[in-house]
């Protein structure tokens, strides 16, 4: 495995946090915080914006294997939940619910993740099952 340290773009309001970071493989997503006035605003806020910084390194939910959902009520998450599910496939990630105090801006759910970046494998994977023996397939030479 190439050994390589790779950052995104900088968290909203933050000078010196990450949005994103990949070691290797291996990505780190920082929390994300849901914005709008209901918990079902925030976490449909949230889930796109997870999908929008996962875009900077070409990445998909489903590389997602583990989240952590940060709520100031947990009576909240049935209802994130119902917004969560539309963004996910199986196999479904692991996701770990945590109850808080507070968090920043005056956000009701705040979500944060850990993954693997699979896309060279999967690119791999599609070159090889070629059936029409190229070298540098993209899927489409059929």
């Amino acid at each position: 495995m190439n050994v390589f340290l790779n950052s995104g773009s900088l968290q909203e309001n933050e000078d010196c946090v990450s949005s994103i970071v990949q070691l290797g493989d291996f990505f780190y997503l920082s929390a994300q915080l849901g914005k709008g006035d209901s918990i079902t605003e925030q976490a449909v806020s949230v889930c796109n914006e997870i999908v929008e910084v996962l875009s900077e390194f070409d990445l998909r939910f489903d590389h997602v294997v583990k989240f952590t959902v940060y709520l100031k009520n947990l009576k909240d998450k049935e209802e994130f939940l119902s917004v969560f599910k539309n963004y996910l496939e199986k196999p479904f990630p692991a996701v770990s619910f945590v109850g808080v105090n507070d968090l920043d801006n005056g956000a009701m759910i705040a979500v944060e993740g850990q993954g693997i970046n699979t896309l060279r494998h999967e690119q791999a994977h599609k070159n090889s099952s070629c059936s029409h023996g190229c070298s540098s397939c993209d899927g489409s030479c059929g």
